[in-house]
């Protein structure tokens, strides 16, 4: 017998199809309210190919699909998501998943002035989320949505609070732990009724609350099977400047991930951004320690139900070159700051030129902490994990030509970051691009890309080319050629068809072994060779 999620598959695909052309009988004729949904599917071939690594399992073929429904009516609201691996791609989830289908999330809401309450499955944030966060991220495979409730409430001009309640999702089914919460900002401008301000100024204060239980019957005594966690933090900001900065202490959480330590946890983060006329700088400093909070104890990785969210707060580069030695936060302790600065040189000016040009400047630097006590500071002394110094020219050239020239110097602590070597790598990138529209809709985008490194694998140049047109389709290509060491290739080709809100496109090609990142988040992905085909689209009535 054929699985049973296979039928369920094609009869929302039946739905999908049903929605977007309505040529028998309007979906409003049935459904009073706002009816919304997207699906999309993630599936990719394997081939053999020893050089690169890239094996080919049992099953030939991953495929993730997900379907999400929403409904809303008056002050109601209410959805669900199905989620279906057939099997999971490789590298998708930590632990891999074969022939799972299932509806994940569903959720039920009332929204009313200055009050709502979800019950079901809620995704939520505290403060920048270093104490707490439920979130999906679908390129990375991580969904800790929490079962239970979350209530908003606004009891008066300048209070606002947030309590919440649940379980934490943990692959297909729910964490053994419960995480309890309360979240509470205070807006200073409404307490005080202070009157608007000419430069715009508002302070906010908050603070927040989050508790997990985990059932402990082991032998060790004093085990905490409660861990609470507490967080402050100050919001300032004018019509051009902004500061805003969180302290977390988290108690005894002794856990697989820290080896079972029983020292408290730690983090602070200062945000601070500076904008007028035609510059801009942002700095952002952060210091943490034993801040891996995840739902149970014994898991081996930080992505299975984690409570809060630690992302690297490093640049997230386009180049294929520079994605080889990308940074992943480091929970168990780590302090660093990143800072960003922007220009732009009016057109009609000596550097501006004709049609303006554009200076960007980043930097970013991580380590260790030279004391467990002390989570702020920088030093000498301090080792080093990464660092990324890159600047970036924009300059449109013509109506139809604009080019960017990148420049890049990288550190890369290989046995702290990836545990793959012992050997610190010390790399240049340059990388040339550009966009020329040789008509209306019609363009053709390229790049080329160098990284020098006497470390690791060597050298590596990549090159790539998307051409984009006036009909619905589009086509790519690209290389990254390692000529160093290993004279690996890893070309993609491919091209995509866009209609509406629907988006399918086809490719082929070699995938690289290595960490990919989105949103700070990071997970490691196995070498593979073969076709990968990605289907989105988004329907209402």
């Amino acid at each position: 017998m054929k699985h049973p999620s296979k039928y369920f598959i094609a009869a929302c695909l039946m739905l999908i199809g049903f929605c977007q052309n309505g040529k028998a009988q309007s979906i409003n004729n049935y459904i009073k309210g706002h009816f919304n949904g997207s699906y999309e599917n993630y599936s990719q071939t394997y081939m053999q190919d020893d050089k690169i690594g890239a094996f080919m399992p049992q099953d030939k073929i991953g495929s993730n699909s997900f379907l999400k429904l929403d409904y809303n009516f008056s002050k109601f609201s209410a959805g669900i998501q199905f989620e279906s691996y057939l099997p999971s791609i490789l590298g998708f989830f930590p632990i891999p998943t074969t022939n799972q289908s299932k509806i994940v999330n569903k959720y039920f809401k009332y929204t009313d002035n200055k009050f709502s309450v979800q019950v079901g499955d809620f995704y939520e944030q505290f403060g920048s989320g270093l104490i707490f966060r439920a979130f999906e991220n679908r390129q990375i495979g991580i969904n800790n949505a929490h079962e239970g409730f979350d209530i908003h409430v606004e009891p008066t001009d300048f209070l606002k609070l947030k309590v919440i309640y649940g379980r934490p999702r943990k692959l297909f089914e729910y964490a053994n732990t419960v995480s309890r919460g309360v979240d509470a900002e205070i807006n200073i401008n409404s307490l005080l009724k202070l009157k608007e301000q000419d430069n715009g100024l508002n302070i906010l204060l908050g603070g927040s609350y989050v508790s997990k239980y985990q059932e402990y019957t082991g032998a060790i005594d004093n085990f905490p099977a409660t861990v609470n966690a507490y967080a402050g933090r100050l919001n300032i900001s004018t019509n051009d400047v902004s500061i805003s900065a969180e302290y977390i202490d988290k108690g005894k959480d002794p856990n697989l991930l820290n080896n079972l330590s029983f020292e408290k946890g730690k983090a602070f983060q200062l945000d601070a951004a500076y904008t007028k006329n035609n510059f801009g700088a942002t700095v952002t400093y952060r210091g943490i320690y034993n801040m891996n909070f995840i739902s149970e104890r014994d898991v081996e990785f930080g992505s299975l139900a984690p409570v809060n969210y630690v992302p690297a707060l490093t640049k997230q580069h386009d180049y294929l070159t520079s994605n080889i030695y990308v940074y992943a936060a480091q929970g168990k302790g780590e302090s660093g700051l990143q800072t960003d600065l922007f220009y732009t040189f009016k057109s009609g000016t000596a550097l501006g030129g004709k049609y303006g040009t554009k200076l960007s400047f980043n930097g970013s630097l991580f380590g260790a902490l030279k004391d467990s006590n002390n989570i702020f500071g920088l030093g000498e002394k301090q080792e080093k994990y990464y660092r990324d110094i890159n600047m970036e020219i924009k300059k449109k050239l013509s109506k139809k030509m604009e080019i960017t020239i990148g420049l890049q110097q990288i550190f890369y602590n290989s046995s702290v970051i990836q545990a793959v070597s012992n050997e610190d790598v010390t790399a240049y990138v340059i990388a040339v691009g550009g966009l020329y529209k040789f008509a209306p809709k019609k363009s053709i985008r390229f790049k080329a890309e160098h990284l020098s490194t006497k470390n690791d694998q060597g050298n590596w140049a990549s090159a790539l080319a998307e051409l984009s047109l006036s009909s619905p389709f589009a086509f790519f290509a690209s290389d990254l050629f390692n000529y160093g060491k290993t004279k690996n290739h890893y070309y993609n080709v491919g091209a995509s068809v866009t209609k509406n809100a629907t988006r399918f496109s086809l490719g082929f090609g070699k995938q690289r072994a290595g960490l990919f990142c989105v949103g700070g988040v990071c997970r490691f992905v196995p070498a593979a060779y073969g076709f990968t085909a990605t289907l989105t689209t988004s329907f209402a009535n």
